[in-house]
């Protein structure tokens, strides 16, 4: 679904529930687990205020997503890391491979906790646009300097109770970026938490630029109080998501065992559900 068909369908799904249920709006933002003003934004569609992530949150109260997660040592690792990350305020990283279930896994902790906001980087995201992102996720939009647009970051985090900044496909950002982090971590390590999540080259080219000095790079690494590296799918696991998604058959679980991601998983298993 394009950006902006996501943007009118859930604006659609806003309108409906609070006309045919006859509830207030600060209701509604308390049901959903969004700030009455976020509300209003979309109502009153300003766009400018909201990241993909926002808009995701808000749709997915509307929708239910005929996949059925299963608690993976993966999933439970991520879910115990941001409670560590928020609960010891403390700047931690998860990396992984392509398909390890980070961003799931992230996407559940986002939804079902308050004071979290979540940012899903690009490559092509320049420093400007990544920090845009950040206040987008805290339902603001303002552009300025980056000293000044940091400072702002900083200021709304600070005025939540115990927040926890996720920053998801963090190895697709430039180390330039990884600076701006390490200054926003700077502002909020007595308030809150932050995760930084990415593949495993995240630490690799991160270590690698520490052990060389590059500027910045060290006192980077050092503010990284754990790396949780995550595991492959486990047989076991395998049969359970398998039989959590209607596929049965002990010769179509087999088959399985030989993929190496929870992403081949599950494409596998959408694909015989719809033969």
């Amino acid at each position: 679904m394009k950006k902006e068909q996501l943007q009118q369908k859930v604006k659609e799904l806003v309108v409906n529930l609070l006309q045919n249920k006859e509830i207030s709006q600060n209701k509604l933002a308390e049901m959903i687990g969004i700030s009455p003003a976020t509300l209003t934004n979309l109502l009153k569609e300003r766009w400018d205020k909201f990241n993909e992530s926002m808009l995701l949150k808000i749709y997915s109260y509307f929708t239910t997503d005929t996949w059925n997660l299963v608690e993976t040592s993966n999933f439970a690792t991520i879910q115990e890391r941001c409670n560590e990350a928020r609960n010891d305020k403390s700047l931690i990283a998860v990396v992984g491979y392509s398909g390890a279930g980070k961003t799931a896994a992230l996407n559940h902790y986002y939804e079902k906790n308050p004071n979290t906001y979540k940012v899903i980087c690009a490559r092509a995201m320049r420093t400007k646009q990544f920090l845009s992102e950040i206040l987008k996720s805290l339902g603001m939009s303002y552009l300025a300097s980056d000293y000044e647009m940091t400072k702002t970051i900083i200021e709304e985090l600070n005025k939540k109770q115990s927040p926890l900044l996720i920053i998801d496909e963090a190895s697709k950002l430039s180390a330039n970026s990884l600076m701006y982090i390490q200054d926003i971590w700077d502002g909020i390590e007595a308030n809150g938490g932050l995760i930084l999540a990415g593949v495993d080259y995240l630490l690799i080219n991160t270590k690698k630029q520490a052990d060389k000095n590059k500027v910045g790079m060290p006192e980077f690494y050092s503010r990284v109080s754990l790396w949780q590296h995550l595991v492959s799918p486990s047989n076991a696991e395998i049969r359970s998501i398998c039989k959590a998604n209607g596929i049965g058959n002990e010769k179509s679980i087999q088959t399985m065992y030989r993929l190496s991601n929870f992403r081949e998983i599950r494409n596998s298993i959408k694909n015989l559900n719809s033969i």
